[in-house]
């Protein structure tokens, strides 16, 4: 009897079940796994997410009965990268972990995650978003295999559209203006019964969500060979003064800043916002929340420019894995076509496969919210896609986000808040 895994490989029930098990891996190579075999798998993520997540290690664990997978769950990316990396300290990390793509740099680096370039076959790269896979390439090696992607579209509470007496843009080409969605916001706080007009999810780990409102504006926060930084220009102060009058003219709550844990879509759910900007996979929450409110998803706003995130993770495998083969295969099965789709389409994703992403899938929940979100991916800037994924992004993540915070709630210039982000930029391509 012969069972075939989701990667295509063949197993024998003798060999699975065998005395001194034989687990085929890629490249055709056969290699020796431990019998039984134990994997922890670190991911955060919410109720749909783990659900996804959760019947994807019982599919692989029930074509490979000898393994079992821990799912360890936590509750935003910044508690798990905090958790992985104490625990890398002390050599006892999670055999698998899911990661942002702007994170790969960092690990590999470290040499905290594995190389997986010798365990994959040539030609998946191929099978890939380019972008996306150079994203978790490090100095041209694969350190992890891209699952999914997401991008950001604003959520809007429509009894207080209507109450407002404002419509949607039905077309990307009629996205707002900077200027309209700033009076929109006005005008839900004057006339809808909005505590506050809007919220941003960049909190934690994600101060990069504010490059899609510079991009917008026509700026870059690096120049176009990725070499010197470039917030200092016009269009960059522009940007960060923009988003600085979000706060000072109480135009969004104030503990939703970057450095805070504030759930925005906490807060749009329960309506002390009126509009939201996070991503697509925010949307089995809020059907879930939102049951007796009706809400739905429009573009992004524009400046001189239509410009929206990268965002999305990609899986990898720590150097502290004792089954690192096995844990390997996980991640090939995790990311195979038929997972990949399954998993996007439960958890609210943008899969990153070729064979996918022309592809219309068919979302089970808010399928007219979802193809928003398709749309604005289109927008989403190849030179802001190069920017966050390079090696050493999060070192500049970092100082975004601490300098940002300044500006939004201490009240520090733009200039001095884009000079004191340059500088870091400036070490960081140093090397």
């Amino acid at each position: 009897m012969t069972n075939v895994n989701g990667t295509g490989t063949a197993f024998s029930r003798r060999h699975i079940l065998g005395a001194g098990l034989a687990l085929s891996v890629a490249s055709g190579r056969a290699v020796r796994a431990q019998a039984p075999v134990s994997l922890n798998f670190a991911v955060w993520g919410n109720r749909a997410e783990e659900d996804a997540f959760r019947r994807l290690i019982a599919g692989y664990t029930a074509q490979n009965p000898h393994v079992s997978i821990r799912l360890e769950l936590s509750g935003s990316s910044g508690q798990l990268y905090q958790q992985v990396d104490t625990r890398l300290a002390g050599r006892q990390a999670p055999d698998l972990v899911r990661i942002q793509y702007q994170q790969v740099g960092r690990y590999a680096k470290a040499g905290a995650i594995v190389d997986l370039s010798g365990h994959l076959d040539g030609g998946l790269a191929a099978q890939f978003a380019p972008a996306l896979w150079k994203a978790v390439t490090y100095r041209d090696k694969a350190f992890a295999i891209p699952h999914h992607t997401d991008t950001l579209a604003v959520y809007c509470n429509m009894e207080m559209f209507r109450r407002a007496g404002i419509e949607l843009p039905r077309r990307l080409e009629d996205s707002w203006r900077w200027e309209e969605f700033i009076r929109i916001a006005r005008t839900l706080k004057d006339k809808a019964g909005a505590p506050f007009g809007f919220a941003c999810a960049w909190q934690n780990t994600a101060a990069y969500r504010f490059l899609p409102f510079l991009y917008q504006n026509g700026g870059q926060l690096l120049d176009e060979q990725l070499l010197q930084p470039r917030l200092s220009s016009k269009e960059g102060l522009e940007a960060i003064a923009w988003a600085q009058s979000w706060f000072t003219d109480k135009l969004v709550p104030p503990t939703t800043s970057i450095k805070t844990n504030e759930q925005t879509q906490n807060l749009f759910a329960n309506g002390t916002i009126g509009m939201l900007v996070h991503g697509d996979w925010q949307i089995p929450f809020l059907q879930e929340a939102m049951k007796q409110a009706e809400w739905q998803v429009t573009y992004m706003p524009r400046s001189v420019s239509m410009a929206s995130d990268l965002g999305g993770n990609c899986l990898a495998v720590t150097r502290d894995s004792k089954n690192r083969d096995v844990a390997i295969d996980f991640l090939r099965y995790a990311t195979n076509e038929a997972n990949m789709r399954d998993f996007c389409i439960a958890a609210g994703f943008l899969p990153v496969r070729r064979s996918l992403m022309d592809t219309k899938l068919e979302y089970p929940l808010r399928p007219d919210a979802m193809q928003v979100f398709v749309e604005q991916s289109r927008t989403i800037p190849d030179h802001l896609a190069a920017t966050v994924t390079l090696p050493d992004f999060s070192r500049i993540n970092t100082k975004l986000g601490e300098q940002l915070d300044l500006a939004f709630t201490s009240g520090q210039s733009p200039k001095d808040t884009a000079e004191n982000i340059e500088g870091t930029i400036r070490s960081v391509l140093k090397g």
